[in-house]
């Protein structure tokens, strides 16, 4: 387990309209840890935005670095980190977030329309924070939200080994996990493209604008990610 496990780069994705999104421009993962192997199955390595999106505490329990990227700690949401064991499921922690950090939401997916690629988007599994962001960048390049949601879905093979490298840096019997939380349901994502999709703001791109992502940047980006 001594490289990424949920690492996956964002390309191939249909695009309404015609076409489809272009590889070399956004990835998802897990954490990087320190001493990690470089993956083989991503166009390029290392990306040259990394925005993680842990907590500090999470960021700082366990560090990596990878030279020539420029990393950007932008702490997302408090409730998603792995050890908060709160009774919400996971559609209702993710429509939270939504509520409460809309503009933490559209400030890290200015990070990634406003720098390099490719730019690398983390939290700790790859998973809540990651899904959520990620979600809101497909969709406003005009990815089906089937599709979106059978992206989140892909991670369900990977949670064993994320789990354990999860572990690796956090004793279960000091700092449990919600093991409820180590799911993927397609419901939960789903939750997040309802919201993103149906407010009040027209689509998912205006959501992002509304709460502060440039509209200008986020436009250029989607031009360059899906032609």
């Amino acid at each position: 387990m001594d490289s990424l496990v949920n690492l996956r780069d964002l390309g191939g994705l249909p695009v309404t309209g015609g076409g489809e999104t272009a590889h070399g421009m956004l990835y998802r993962s897990d954490a990087p840890h320190a001493g990690d192997l470089d993956p083989e199955h991503v166009p390029a390595w290392p990306p040259a935005t990394v925005v993680d999106l842990r907590m500090a505490k999470e960021a700082g329990r366990v560090p990596y670095d990878l030279p020539g990227a420029e990393r950007i700690l932008h702490p997302l949401h408090e409730a998603a980190a792995p050890e908060n064991i709160r009774d919400a499921d996971l559609g209702e922690l993710y429509r939270h977030i939504l509520d409460t950090a809309a503009d933490r939401v559209a400030a890290a997916a200015a990070h990634v329309v406003t720098r390099p690629a490719p730019a690398l988007v983390h939290c700790t599994a790859g998973k809540d924070r990651t899904g959520i962001v990620v979600a809101s960048l497909l969709l406003a390049s005009g990815v089906a939200p089937a599709d979106v949601i059978a992206d989140y879905v892909k991670t369900e093979a990977n949670m064993d080994a994320v789990t354990g490298r999860i572990l690796r840096h956090l004793d279960p019997a000091k700092t449990p996990v919600n093991a409820r939380w180590l799911l993927t349901p397609a419901e939960a994502m789903r939750e997040v493209v309802d919201a993103l999709t149906t407010s009040a703001h027209g689509d998912t791109a205006g959501w992002l604008v509304a709460h502060g992502t440039p509209a200008d940047a986020l436009a250029d980006w989607v031009g360059r990610f899906t032609s």
